[in-house]
């Protein structure tokens, strides 16, 4: 399928005919990622990853151009803003006909651990010839499964024992061993000794031996810090496991190189990943690092991080935080309209609902209730896990000024809301519902009987 026999995948990405606000400046920096200048690249990456789901749309419609680097910089843009947006155009690209966009989406889609994602991956696996995109499809699954995904590990599986596949995409599928419980893991390398590869037979020995964990990483650990940057997935990914083999010593450089590397997304990713694999045990700097860090990419990695490492005392810590960003924009309002820090908060609030707590919803409903801002989908989120009536209204208002998907999420959140608070449709809140806010909750709800019929009259 080439891009003149793609149907529209702006259309099915849900944008109006509307542009978001700030479009001059996304187009000028979507069309940098076409650019031979890597700093000039490098700035534009970093610039719409900070922009996040306001860039969402133009990426999607970046797909379509016909220079290659930009497509492949987009996709990879769309996978580390993580938009449920960016899922579907993905997935259309899997059946493009340049092979290393083919790649390049089947390697965006490890970022969207969906059973949609994964049913489409394990379809380009069961058609594709080409090596690296069916490498790149395998570790995408591994990524899935990694997430908690367990379906997605089955292909993986037939992959590794299957004698007759490449010894490349075996290579690739062997990264689940270790990935594996302890029983499964013991059952498959058995049967993995006995292969007919020397080099899996090998490997799995190895494994054995070392008690099914990867042979200790002797690399140093600014070796290891530079290693996370690399282009090449073995060694970014064999730091990310041996940096976290390391312990809490490895945390407080880490987090000195993500404020270095404050415009790499990607390598902040890569940290983040780290971070999330050392565990609790580094509640305390991390407590010091959200006081301390100014830089969005660096702070929406910790606010991730905070949210999956679930300790209860450190998620708290991000009401201070949002407090801290909340005062910083009412002081210096961003003199273009837009705060990058301010997807720093709807992402701290999103881990803070995750938990239970409304103890930051005063902010949270500012910031829903903002006329003059697209509303983050994160809020939307939090509001869906720990709203109450009196927040339905400001979704109904947000609901006039969303795209398609946006109005999706927020027809979902007000109907969470409403089962979950027990609120029947003749409610007294509804009456007293503004013109704008009745017309939402009419296109959520649909009509009233006596109002359709009063209609058909």
């Amino acid at each position: 399928m080439g891009r003149g026999d793609r149907s529209s995948l702006h259309a099915r990405s849900g944008a109006t005919s509307g542009e978001r606000p700030r479009s001059a400046e996304i187009s000028a920096l979507v069309r940098r990622l076409g650019s031979r200048d890597r700093t000039r690249v490098d700035g534009a990456r970093a610039r719409l990853a900070i922009l996040g789901a306001v860039a969402v749309d133009a990426l999607i419609e970046a797909l379509e151009v016909d220079d290659n680097r930009v497509r492949i910089r987009a996709m990879e843009l769309l996978a580390l803003i993580r938009d449920g947006r960016g899922r579907e155009p993905l997935m259309a690209m899997l059946l493009d006909r340049d092979t290393p966009t083919r790649e390049a989406a089947a390697r965006s889609l490890g970022r969207f651990p969906t059973p949609e994602a994964s049913g489409a991956l394990e379809r380009l696996l069961a058609t594709e010839r080409q090596l690296g995109v069916r490498v790149a499809a395998v570790r995408s699954l591994l990524e899935h499964y990694q997430a908690g995904l367990e379906p997605s590990v089955r292909r993986p599986v037939e992959i590794l024992l299957d004698a007759r596949e490449h010894p490349r995409v075996r290579g690739a599928a062997f990264a689940l061993v270790s990935l594996l419980r302890s029983a499964d893991r013991r059952g498959l390398l058995r049967k993995l000794r006995t292969d007919g590869s020397a080099d899996i037979r090998r490997r799995a020995g190895e494994l054995e031996a070392a008690g099914a964990s990867p042979p200790k990483d002797r690399r140093t650990l600014e070796v290891l810090l530079e290693d996370l940057r690399s282009d090449d997935y073995e060694m970014w990914n064999g730091a990310v496991h041996a940096l976290a083999s390391l312990g809490v010593p490895a945390v407080r450089r880490l987090l000195e190189e993500i404020e270095r590397r404050a415009h790499d997304p990607e390598y902040c990713l890569r940290a983040g990943m780290t971070l999330k694999a050392l565990g609790p045990r580094q509640a305390g700097l991390l407590s010091e690092a959200l006081d301390r860090m100014r830089e969005p990419l660096p702070l929406q990695v910790l606010v991730e991080v905070v949210g999956a490492l679930g300790e209860k005392s450190l998620v708290y810590r991000l009401k201070d935080l949002i407090d801290r960003l909340a005062a910083e924009e009412r002081s210096s309002p961003a003199r273009d309209g837009f705060d990058p820090l301010r997807r720093v908060r709807a992402k701290a609030h999103l881990e803070l609902a995750r938990a239970g707590s409304r103890v930051a919803i005063e902010d949270l409903r500012r910031m829903v209730a903002d006329p003059d801002r697209r509303v983050d989908l994160e809020l939307v989120a939090a509001l869906e896990l720990v709203g109450k009536r009196e927040e339905i209204a400001d979704l109904l208002r947000a609901y006039g000024r969303e795209d398609r998907f946006g109005r999706e999420r927020i027809e979902a959140a007000v109907r969470t809301i409403v089962k979950r608070e027990k609120i029947r449709r003749n409610d007294t809140m509804f009456r007293l519902l503004g013109a704008e806010e009745r017309r939402a909750l009419e296109a959520i709800f649909g009509a009233r009987p006596a109002r359709r019929a009063r209609r058909r009259r």
